[in-house]
């Protein structure tokens, strides 16, 4: 695993695509720099940094399984979110695994980590997995989909650690 924004340490594309890698291959750092502004926005409370990451007709499904759809709905969500209990949380996201689809659609699988900071209300850390779609426009990435398994049971995959 490779913690987003971690100072380049990142892993060498052929060994950490799957999928079509071998007759597609992406701008993976671009892939990463969504994520990456993701985690940042969100830790500065930054609505329309986080709404920037994410296409306009997007799909989140929270680790609750509360399901927002387009702009409208998932801006209302986070909001309350960040404005309620998640006021003053940290978001750290470590990326599994980069699954190319085609050229301009990737399949993302990583861990991520919601942590209280310093004066925020939220008191604990949650720890959820997640897959994100990406979708390319040229050369931009944006996440088309997000489906957090935090609060739910997700199958064993092949390269999670046994238990």
């Amino acid at each position: 695993m490779w913690p987003v924004g971690d100072g380049g340490d990142q892993p060498e594309a052929a060994a950490f695509l799957s999928g079509q890698d071998a007759l597609v291959m992406v701008d993976e750092a671009n892939v990463w720099a969504v994520e990456e502004a993701y985690d940042q926005a969100w830790c500065r409370g930054d609505l329309d940094g986080l709404m920037g990451c994410l296409t306009s007709d997007a799909v989140v499904v929270n680790p609750r399984g509360e399901v927002a759809i387009g702009a409208t709905e998932i801006r209302e969500a986070l909001g309350h979110f960040l404005a309620g209990e998640g006021s003053g949380t940290n978001h750290h996201s470590t990326l599994e695994r980069i699954s190319v689809v085609t050229d301009a659609v990737v399949v993302v699988d990583g861990q991520a980590v919601l942590s209280p900071r310093a004066g925020g209300t939220h008191q604990s850390t949650l720890r959820h997995a997640f897959t994100d779609v990406l979708r390319r426009s040229g050369d931009t990435w944006l996440i088309a989909h997000v489906r957090a398994y935090g609060l739910t049971t997700r199958p064993n995959l092949p390269n999670d650690a046994a238990s």
